[in-house]
């Protein structure tokens, strides 16, 4: 069925109504009873600096791929729930405006995307994508990166590499276990290591797998098949272990049935989301009309949720989003306020071409961050024709095909001799390309766009080539997982909505294209727009302007949270007024982080101080303040010192006032650098007095280190050495040639 369309029962398809109803819904794809966790409260806290492995999964509720993996992605889930707390699987749906910036810290341009997390990973980078989609490559792929932390395993894993014949000699020696139960495999084979984690929960028995390789292990308990199993017990009996088939299943249904073997208590980290209320109010609506509500709900999305899965927008992708946002200012019917955004919107991204434009800027253009006109996007999804039974049903892939017959539609009805006849289709396949999160669905429309976009000679064509490429998704998903039973996947229009359109020939539909092509234009025209279920532009504005008043604040506190060790504004270390403020308003605390860059510090105690007081916090500031409060014109970042990248020129130190300038301070600054501890421009410090003695030649050395004067030295050296060779070569030529030109005798 046509998304956006709802199928009216024949005779009433004009006026057709569906009550209010209320339709139950579950939490998106996955709940708090399935064996995973929900990232919704933190996905940092979880997947990075944890000591258990993670298998993340970031989908988008109506994206069909991920609607059709779920299948998958719960066989694997109840698979593997005895391998906590060693592993586990979690999800995130990024559909979810609330999730959409952790979905782009953890650099998810895809759905669905599943990562593994190592224990103790560091950074949202660190996690390794798997391309895999069938459970038993999912759960080898668990089972090789578990393998491969060889130096930071889980603690809760078990051992998974083969075990050795002395280990096998001095096992019971070395561990309380019951059972020693050893399965010999071939080295491709997973069934060993996977019955070991699925006693990971068990006490009493130890899995450990023994390679065809092992000759001295295999020839010990002559073993001629693999896999076999073979049990040892503590008191020295072995006994092979006969199965009615040698599968996972049966070894592992075996050894929890073992005397002394049980199950222990484990911590487990649950679903730990607040439940949702997913309950669906079915509204009021006409099936005939397209609803504004939809189309302005499909812009918003795209806008703000699918363009910021991309931190930086730059070549092709940004030329994608500006031709998107040309085609929505030239032919979408926007009401005023949405109109005049669009409008300025289309103009930023024009003085922005040729540059590298970050999400954040954008959003604040798409925001209207500086209120200079009024203009406004509704900032909420609001699906009224499109709206689904439940919610991962129809909702965005529903009305972005809406919006894009409307607009060939409108180009159709408003285009000129020039307008090119595949504008509005060049413009939806790049936006599908570069933004449309659902990657598997991306991919099917760009096969259709190469078969024969190119062969569009006219707005009209245009028209009848995007319907018919809807109507053959419509008849590949229809039936799958991705349908909604309420409003299924049929050749649109149907005869109550366009009798004339379709003709039942031998059993098959035949299509009168013509009729199609005036249907579509009546339908998608602008006279056929509904405005039921939108908020007054004047009340989302107003809205709007409310929540810029503080974005400044509230972009400081995601920076610290995203990157704690940036500064905040409030946290800039600037210079004081005067000298014995320093210790108040300038004093870090050892236990702070230390801020990215590397600061130039100076000490503020005097040499008494020093010596009585060593064991007090030094209170210390930052010179780059210093340095841009008295001199903004130039900075301290070029130092070349291998110990700070900061220097500090003597005759600027003397710009100083008196009352800022602490001698000592810059002193203590210069011993850091690795000057001599007793100079200080050019003065001499011994035992607390000044010494002016040989204080030229100390001079030349304030702000270098010894290996910089001596490098000098040298390569004065060469310099001179050189010069004297060609001094030599030069006088003997002349010599030479003098001596040529002499008379003979």
């Amino acid at each position: 069925m046509m998304p956006g369309m709802v199928l009216s029962v024949p005779g009433v398809w004009l006026l057709l109504l569906f009550s209010a109803v209320l339709v139950p819904g579950q939490a998106h794809l996955y709940d708090e009873h399935d064996p995973l966790v929900s990232m919704e409260k933190g996905a940092r806290g979880l997947l990075l600096n944890s000591s258990s492995c993670w298998l993340a999964q970031f989908f988008a509720s109506w994206c069909g791929h991920c609607q059709m993996f779920r299948a998958n992605w719960m066989i694997l889930a109840h698979d593997v729930k005895d391998w906590r707390p060693a592993v586990y699987l979690t999800v995130l749906d990024c559909a979810k405006e609330a999730n959409s910036k952790t979905c782009n810290e953890f650099e998810v341009q895809g759905y669905p995307t599943v990562q593994f997390f190592n224990t103790f990973s560091k950074k949202t980078s660190d996690g390794i994508k798997m391309s895999n989609r069938e459970p038993e490559q999912m759960r080898q792929f668990i089972i090789d990166n578990l393998e491969a932390q060889k130096e930071s395993p889980p603690p809760a894993c078990p051992p998974l590499e083969p075990i050795s014949a002395p280990e096998v000699d001095y096992f019971f020696e070395n561990n309380d276990e019951t059972y020693l139960v050893l399965i010999f495999e071939e080295p491709k084979m997973y069934m060993g290591r996977e019955v070991a984690l699925d006693m990971l929960q068990y006490q009493g028995v130890s899995v450990r797998r023994v390679l065809k390789q092992q000759s001295e292990l295999v020839e010990r308990y002559k073993v001629s098949s693999f896999p076999s199993g073979f049990l040892v017990c503590r008191n020295g009996s072995i006994s092979k272990i006969n199965l009615q088939e040698e599968s996972r299943a049966e070894y592992t249904g075996f050894l929890r049935a073992l005397p002394g073997v049980r199950k222990i208590f484990v911590n487990l980290i649950e679903w730990s989301a607040n439940p949702v209320d997913d309950t669906v109010v079915r509204r009021t609506i006409n099936s005939s009309a397209i609803y504004m509500a939809d189309l302005e709900s499909s812009i918003h999305y795209s806008l703000r949720v699918e363009v910021a899965r991309f931190s930086n927008l730059n070549g092709d992708r940004l030329r994608a989003l500006t031709n998107y946002v040309s085609v929505l200012k030239k032919y979408f019917p926007a009401r005023p306020y949405l109109r005049t955004l669009l409008n300025s919107l289309h103009s930023w991204l024009y003085k922005q071409r040729a540059k590298v434009v970050t999400y954040r800027d954008f959003a604040d253009a798409v925001n209207n961050k500086d209120q200079e006109n009024n203009a406004v996007l509704t900032t909420d999804a609001n699906y009224v024709g499109c709206q689904g039974s439940k919610p991962e049903f129809r909702g965005f892939p529903c009305s972005v095909w809406t919006l894009f017959h409307l607009l060939t539609v409108r180009a159709s009805q408003l285009g000129s001799e020039q307008t090119s006849s595949q504008e509005v289709l060049k413009t939806m396949r790049s936006y599908v390309r570069y933004f449309f999160g659902c990657r598997d669905c991306a991919h099917h429309f760009e096969q259709m766009a190469k078969e024969s976009m190119s062969s569009i000679r006219s707005l009209d064509e245009a028209i009848r080539w995007l319907w018919l490429s809807h109507n053959r998704v419509n008849e590949r998903l229809a039936g799958d997982a991705t349908e909604d039973p309420d409003f299924p996947k049929i050749q649109w229009p149907p005869k109550e909505l366009c009798p004339d359109c379709q003709k039942m020939i031998d059993n098959n539909v035949t299509w009168y294209k013509p009729e199609v092509l005036s249907f579509m234009k009546k339908h998608f025209s602008e006279n056929n727009l509904s405005y039921d279920y939108l908020e007054d532009e004047t009340v989302l504005l107003e809205k709007q302007r409310k929540s810029t008043g503080g974005v400044r604040a509230k972009r400081e506190a995601e920076d610290v949270e995203t990157n704690p060790e940036k500064p905040t504004i409030s946290e800039a270390i600037t210079p004081p007024l005067k000298a014995e403020e320093h210790a108040d308003l300038l004093t870090v605390s050892k236990s702070k982080p230390s801020p990215r860059h590397r600061p130039t510090i100076i000490k503020m105690k005097s040499l008494t101080a020093l010596k009585s007081q060593r064991e007090e916090e030094e209170n210390i500031v930052d010179l780059d303040s210093y340095e841009h409060h008295f001199f903004p014109s130039r900075t301290l970042q070029g130092s070349n010192s291998h110990k700070n990248r900061y220097a500090i020129h003597p005759e600027k130190m003397m710009e100083f006032p008196d009352s800022e300038f602490d001698q000592e301070a810059v002193r203590a600054r210069l011993l850091n650098r690795g000057v001599n501890a007793n100079y200080l421009i050019g003065v001499v410090v011994e035992n607390g007095d000044v010494n002016w003695k040989g204080r030229w030649v100390k001079m030349l050395e304030v702000g270098f280190s010894r290996l910089d004067i001596s490098i000098c030295v040298i390569m004065y050296f060469l310099t001179s050495m050189c010069l004297l060779a060609m001094y030599l070569y030069l006088n003997f030529r002349s010599r030479l040639r003098q001596k040529c030109l002499c008379p003979q005798p």
